[in-house]
């Protein structure tokens, strides 16, 4: 929609992974059914119930998770960022590489990327892979 508003000549203004509506930030990252079913993993995987958003900058924000620490709320925000990442990669190699991607792909991804991520940034923390992929939500409490 950005370049369309700039005279950008496009073949189409419509989300290239689904077709059913017109490509934003928010449809391509929280509306478009491929992402959906990877914050439905995402949500599911954190034991928080259903995912449901009405923008990106509500999916993004820095909201707190009931019953948890700092630490905890730091895990949860890298997880929610890298998410929608992992979505934006993978939505622009299906655009600029043709590149078929799946939920279950994008999904493990997600938990190879976060636990990476987070494990190298929490040096004084220590992330187990087994609890990290079963219940990452044990590390909410953890101090």
């Amino acid at each position: 929609m950005e370049l369309d508003k700039r005279d950008i000549d496009l073949h189409s203004v419509l989300c290239p992974l689904c077709d059913d509506d017109l490509e934003t930030v928010d449809h391509s990252i929280v509306f478009c059914k491929h992402a959906i079913e990877i914050w439905d993993r995402v949500y599911k995987w954190w034991n928080m119930g259903s995912f449901a958003s009405f923008n990106i900058h509500e999916v993004l924000g820095e909201e707190s998770c009931p019953g948890s620490s700092a630490f905890g709320e730091k895990i949860w925000l890298a997880v929610q960022w890298i998410s929608a990442y992992i979505i934006w990669k993978n939505r622009n190699n299906k655009v600029f590489r043709g590149y078929c991607w799946t939920a279950p792909v994008a999904f493990n991804e997600i938990q190879i990327k976060s636990f990476e991520w987070i494990t190298s940034k929490a040096k004084t923390k220590k992330l187990d892979w087994l609890t990290w992929i079963s219940n990452p939500s044990s590390f909410l409490s953890v101090c």
